[in-house]
């Protein structure tokens, strides 16, 4: 076997693919036929199945065959529309929408900690660092504390979601946010009441290979990425929440939408999907 003809079935069977030769949930031919029509042989096109699905484009199960991977990846709203954010609304927004998918069990867990910042939540929130100073002190800590609610969403008994905010701990020390329970107004609308409304926002959007830890938490297999949304919020110039979401690729998709879109909007982009050819 060489590397140009494991590439170059593989370069086909990807381009049946996306040809829709082979429709989501599929089994492609076994490996004999798949050899016979490419010319190579069946080590080959086994080796050019492992190139696919580390690519995430099919699921190879020992004794059963290769599989076409069947993406239907639930939106996740990642800016506000009129009525509220989604993060906020689990119930009539993240959990209803699954549940219309056909996942009956939506669950959340929220716990709530206090931590001593790292170097990175330090430069979202601003903090100056240890002693006046920029960055992490010797140990590799800021000395600045922040409050750390953490909500991990499940789906049909898997993880499917992990959120993280930290909160100033000046800000948020002993009070309502530091409760381990869904805040049905929102942490900003906590935020505000105690006199810091939110203001304005800005996101960073990036998608990373899982480490090992974490492939085994959300139960991913070879080829799947993770996306990852990071926002910093503030009021007035001043930082106080900065919150990191941490999604399965292959389960989600980020909306994006104007201020002023409707609050139907998810309705009229439920069809929309990024995987579809």
């Amino acid at each position: 076997m060489t590397a140009s003809k494991k590439h170059d079935a593989a370069d086909r069977l990807r381009a049946a693919l996306d040809r829709g030769d082979h429709a989501p949930g599929d089994r492609l031919p076994r490996s004999a036929e798949l050899a016979a029509r490419f010319g190579v042989s069946a080590a080959t096109v086994r080796a050019a199945l492992r190139i696919l699905q580390d690519e995430g484009r099919v699921s190879v199960r020992p004794g059963r065959g290769a599989f076409v991977r069947d993406y239907r990846p639930t939106l996740h709203l990642a800016t506000d529309v009129q009525g509220a954010r989604d993060s906020e609304r689990f119930e009539t927004g993240y959990a209803a929408r699954l549940r219309e998918l056909g996942h009956l069990s939506v669950t959340e867990e929220i716990k709530v900690g206090i931590e001593e910042m790292s170097p990175k939540v330090a430069r979202r929130l601003g903090d100056p660092g240890p002693a006046g100073g920029a960055g992490a002190g010797p140990d590799g800590g800021t000395g600045a504390l922040a409050v750390v609610r953490s909500c991990d969403r499940f789906v049909d008994g898997a993880l499917w979601e992990s959120q993280t905010s930290h909160l100033p701990y000046a800000l948020a020390g002993d009070t309502e946010l530091m409760s381990p329970e869904r805040i049905a107004r929102g942490v900003d609308q906590v935020l505000a009441e105690l006199g810091h409304p939110r203001d304005w926002a800005w996101d960073a959007v990036g998608a990373r290979m899982p480490a090992p830890a974490e492939a085994e938490r959300f139960g991913l297999g070879p080829g799947v990425a993770l996306l990852v949304q990071e926002r910093t919020v503030y009021s007035g110039r001043t930082a106080v929440r900065f919150t990191e979401t941490v999604m399965p690729a292959d389960r989600h998709q980020l909306v994006y939408a104007d201020p002023t879109a409707p609050g139907d909007l998810l309705l009229l982009a439920a069809d929309v999907s990024i995987f579809e050819t």
